[in-house]
């Protein structure tokens, strides 16, 4: 009997291809399994579970008449709320647009996983607009980690990271703008791949994101899933003159050749990081797996630019993007502050104070880091890390006074990756002593998702998939 909670989104389709399982049938599973799951996560925000069953039907007839229904047909997913999809609120993860009107329209990305055959059924919890390593808002409340509900699924896609640890879904939408996807990934023992700048296209949008940090994704529980989602979400489109042109090669194809005679880098600290014991423990293991695996793999002690002010550089990173945040709502902040979150409110008000020195310091810094990892890539076609210095910190957030002090702050590891482009991979790498997973991450010069996924590919089979006790029996 197949475990449909935590059956991969392949098998799961390949299931409904074979007319083992209908999309009704899986539709109906999906719907319970919410119910009976989620009042423990909250990591749901808004499900319409009338019209999910109906376009499950509707998609089961056309599977009957032998229509093709598309590489993902069938497969519920649900929709990171930053994204617009149609029939439901963009709440945005703020209290401020919680009363928002369904959307008319999906995005690109979501309207790709449709074409596609996916059934979006609802959207998951983030921090308002994205701005917190936490999940939790005045609007739905705080989202909690599967392995254990004390502690957080991180954020900012900490909703799709709960979700589909726990086998709500085997898909979810994501989005990583300095480690977003990948850090909930790294927490809840899931895989996130932020992928190449501009390799799904975003929008349409009123007011692009100018840093260019911000990379959507998928999340998913295996490495193959997440390479299904890449070939359905890839390509270039004209509402985002950013975005890049459609692969030549199917990324799921990437995962079936050996991963040998590459040069890997592996980095411990980026002179910033003091990680956890558990964490170097399970970095140390993917580095042997990669060396036996036929790979030169030798450590690097590079450090980041900057490292020597450190945090002064991620201070003034997060303060241009709360600046960046501002402007995409400043009308509505004009006129209505009090509705947002007095944080969150705070910390856009804070961003006012930049200068024009101050950004162009902040762009400095950025092709300084540009420069930097382009003298790596010179040197190894892959890096490879910790994804973040710790385990899962407690549900209501990070002590970042502490992390700074002890040198774990959560997004040591993933933003630099977001401000240069390079396509980055979070992957399981076992549990740490707390019960709780560790993760590694994998970075691999501009446009070569091909060899992250590869590389994760090979890390999975070795390491095997993660499951949290309390949602793993059951189907």
């Amino acid at each position: 009997m197949t475990d449909l909670s935590f059956a991969s989104a392949t098998e799961l389709i390949g299931l409904m291809r074979h007319r083992a399982l209908s999309p009704q049938e899986l539709m109906s599973h999906t719907l319970d399994r919410i119910g009976t799951s989620d009042a423990t996560l909250n990591s749901v925000v808004a499900l319409d579970p009338e019209r999910a069953l109906a376009d499950a039907a509707a998609l089961t007839a056309r599977i009957a008449r032998g229509e093709e229904p598309g590489p993902l047909a069938g497969l519920p997913v649900l929709v990171k709320d930053g994204e617009d999809a149609r029939g439901f609120p963009t709440s945005r993860g703020t209290s401020a647009y919680r009363d928002n009107p369904p959307a008319a329209h999906d995005s690109i990305h979501v309207s790709r996983l449709r074409a596609a055959g996916a059934l979006i059924i609802g959207k998951t919890n983030l921090p308002p607009l994205g701005a917190a390593v936490h999940t939790a808002n005045d609007a739905f409340g705080v989202t909690r980690n599967p392995w254990n509900p004390d502690r957080s699924p991180g954020g900012s896609s900490g909703g799709a990271a709960a979700a589909v640890a726990a086998g709500l879904v085997a898909l979810g939408t994501a989005g990583d703008g300095g480690g977003s996807t990948r850090i909930p990934a790294a927490l809840c023992g899931i895989v996130g791949l932020k992928p190449s700048r501009g390799r799904i296209p975003q929008g349409p949008s009123g007011m692009p994101c100018w840093p260019q940090n911000v990379c959507l994704s998928g999340m998913a529980r295996t490495v193959r899933d997440t390479a299904l989602h890449l070939d359905v979400a890839a390509g270039h489109h004209p509402a985002d003159p950013n975005s890049l042109p459609a692969p030549t090669a199917s990324y799921r194809d990437s995962l079936d050749g050996p991963i040998r005679a590459l040069r890997v880098g592996v980095m411990r600290t980026l002179g910033i990081a003091e990680p956890r014991p558990e964490m170097l423990r399970a970095l140390e293991r993917t580095a042997d797996l990669l060396r036996d695996l036929g790979n030169s793999v030798r450590d690097e002690e590079s450090a980041l630019p900057g490292a020597v002010d450190f945090p002064a550089p991620f201070r003034m990173r997060q303060k241009v993007l709360a600046h960046s945040r501002l402007l995409e709502v400043l009308d509505d902040f004009t006129a209505r502050r009090a509705d947002f979150e007095p944080w969150f409110a705070d910390t856009l008000d804070d961003s006012r104070t930049l200068t024009p020195t101050d950004f162009a310091a902040y762009w400095a810094h950025r092709s300084q880091l540009n420069h930097w990892t382009a003298r790596l890539f010179d040197q190894y076609d892959l890096l490879l890390m910790p994804t973040v210095p710790t385990t899962a910190w407690p549900a209501k957030g990070p002590d970042v006074a502490t992390a700074v002090r002890r040198h774990t702050l959560p997004i040591s590891y993933t933003s630099v990756f977001n401000d240069t482009g390079h396509p980055a991979i979070s992957v399981p790498a076992g549990l740490g002593p707390d019960g709780l997973p560790c993760a590694v991450q994998v970075v691999a010069p501009h446009h070569r998702e091909d060899l992250v996924l590869g590389a994760a590919q090979a890390i999975e089979t070795a390491f095997g998939a993660l499951r949290p006790p309390a949602f793993a029996t059951g189907s």
